[in-house]
């Protein structure tokens, strides 16, 4: 009898192991595909929190949400405010990497926020925009040059 004892609970216990390591498989499968596809398409809302002395849009952005969707600087976002206004601007390091004139995002060095600006303007004149406005990212996928 106890032999037999033994012998089934040795059963029970690998039966409960393959158990677990087949949900937990699933579980992760679930997990990985559920994550592939929406960072490229998501987009990101937030909210216009100052215009600086030079007249650009700060917002309540940081950087994380951009990493996990896969967005690096030279991307072109479009930018959505609640005006019904809808621009494209070059994520980018410093002013300098767009032309004077062009519409450009950019995290501060100093606060780490997300700006929205014109290089050498004044974007909350130009699009009449006020802080408290929401503002929706996404990323515009620009056709090769092929």
């Amino acid at each position: 009898m106890k032999f037999r004892y033994q012998s089934c609970s040795y059963y029970w216990r690998s039966a409960l192991i393959v158990v677990l390591v087949t949900t937990g498989f699933f579980i992760g499968c679930s997990q990985k595909i559920g994550t592939l596809e929406a960072p490229q398409t998501a987009s990101l809302t937030g909210t216009i929190v100052e215009i600086d002395d030079h007249g650009n849009a700060v917002t309540n952005l940081e950087i994380a949400p951009f990493t996990e969707r896969g967005w690096k600087l030279g991307d072109t976002l479009e930018a959505a405010f609640e005006t019904g206004q809808k621009i494209q601007i070059k994520f980018v390091e410093n002013y300098g990497d767009v032309p004077v004139g062009d519409y450009l995002g950019r995290f501060s060095t100093s606060t780490k926020q997300f700006k929205i600006a014109i290089n050498m303007g004044n974007i909350s004149e130009t699009l009449k925009l006020n802080t408290q406005s929401k503002v929706v990212l996404q990323k515009v996928e620009v056709p090769s040059a092929d």
